[in-house]
């Protein structure tokens, strides 16, 4: 026992003593942040600039009406759009590729071409050099839309303004019940669960690699034959694995830390900084979720990371590791890959036996957990699954790991791995 204790301890303290475990710790949940709230910051403290679109009115019934609703601000108080506008007393085509030519000199940023027939349906063109900005085609076709509607209820003889009160948009909100009660959820539940799951993904690949390192380096510089001197394989594994489980462990807990303090004052600062941001509220999380972050981690690591060390074993370099892992590596994407089914229909059939295979329940469990809390039978079944499998896993790939520590050469072929798991 002691000599596992020490070789726990060599790796613990090899590992939290680099310059990338304190990077790592002190950016992961800083980059996380960054992610989060860079853009919402950003879009708060941009002003913007003014954009001059063009505007062809064939029917010469829209342009007035529309340059009068486009009052979009920016936050100087400058209109965010500007319209010009271009008579249609030429050839159509001759005018497009004149606007055309201001488009890519930058004099407007786009412009669009209104039908005579709009009313009576026709279809109306934007033209700009990038189409990719959705809140500015969005803001258009909002208002070309109201304008339009609002001339073909008029030409039809209805009030619009009484047909805008019928037809006002009904307020809808999302709410979760809990056994706690309902409560208000507008989104939070999504961006927790994706959180969460991409986190475990990422540590679970992360000290699985680093184990599978770890092995192939003591395996090629043949200090692991110095080490199997005084100790077991079976200790030498237990020791590597148990002492990086240790350092994932530390690093959530700081991470937790950290999670705690921004839950607290997360308001406030947002408050403080920017006041229209006053109402943001990072999304409550249950103490169960994190309880069950903590068990399927540990659980989803003492699975892979044994698999990690048994392939390590088995190789000389990390080019050879990189084609054996992969297989690996793929139970752990192929959940990430079924995430988006999972959080729409947790409970179906089929969410259910995928979050009971062992290989996914990690993470697919753990989802089902953030989106709608399974029956524990569920959860208990997943569980002592993945334990069995574990201890399976370990039973055998601790026999590889004993042969394959000192095989040097020709890497080994799959009746001969068999072989090694028979030897007694």
């Amino acid at each position: 026992m002691n000599k596992i204790l020490a070789v726990i301890k060599r790796e613990y303290l090899q590992i939290v003593r680099t310059k990338t475990f304190i990077l790592g710790t002190v950016l992961g949940p800083v980059i996380m942040g960054l992610f989060i709230f860079v853009p919402i910051l950003v879009s708060m403290m941009s002003v913007g600039d003014q954009e001059r679109i063009g505007v062809v009115d064939a029917s010469r019934e829209i342009y007035e009406e529309l340059e009068n609703r486009m009052d979009f601000k920016l936050k100087d108080g400058r209109l965010k759009y500007v319209l010009e506008n271009y008579e249609l007393t030429a050839d159509l085509r001759q005018l497009k590729d004149a606007l055309n030519q201001k488009v890519l000199s930058g004099d407007i940023s786009g412009y669009m071409y209104i039908p005579e027939n709009i009313i009576e349906g026709g279809t109306v063109e934007f033209a700009a050099e990038n189409v990719s900005d959705f809140e500015k085609i969005s803001s258009i076709n909002k208002v070309l839309n109201a304008v339009i509607v609002e001339k073909r209820l008029n030409k039809a003889g209805l009030d619009p303004e009484e047909v805008s009160r019928y037809m006002e948009e009904v307020k809808f909100v999302t709410q979760k019940v809990t056994k706690k009660g309902v409560e208000e959820d507008t989104g939070g539940t999504f961006i927790v669960s994706y959180i969460l799951v991409l986190i475990l993904y990422m540590t679970l690949i992360f000290y699985g690699q680093l184990i599978l390192r770890g092995v192939i380096e003591e395996k090629s510089s043949r200090v692991v034959e110095v080490v199997l001197s005084s100790l077991k394989p079976s200790q030498l594994m237990a020791g590597k694995i148990l002492g990086i489980a240790a350092v994932g462990l530390t690093q959530y807990l700081i991470w937790a830390v950290f999670g705690v303090v921004l839950t607290s004052y997360s308001s406030s600062l947002m408050s403080s900084f920017f006041p229209q941001a006053s109402g943001f509220k990072i999304p409550s999380i249950p103490m169960y979720v994190f309880v069950y972050f903590v068990v399927f981690f540990i659980l989803g690591y003492f699975l892979f990371s044994t698999l990690y060390a048994a392939i390590g074993s088995t190789v000389n370099s990390e080019k050879e590791a990189q084609q054996l892992g992969t297989p690996l590596t793929m139970m752990l994407v192929i959940p990430i890959l079924l995430m988006m089914f999972v959080m729409r229909s947790p409970d179906s059939t089929l969410s259910i036996v995928l979050s009971l295979i062992p290989f996914f329940s990690p993470i697919l469990m753990l989802l089902r957990v953030c989106v709608l809390l399974p029956p524990f039978i569920e959860i208990l079944s997943s569980i002592v699954l993945l334990i069995t499998t574990t201890v399976g896993m370990i039973w055998i790939t601790g026999k590889i790991y004993r042969v394959g520590l000192l095989m040097y050469g020709k890497r080994p072929s799959l009746p001969e791995i068999i072989k090694w798991v028979r030897y007694k």
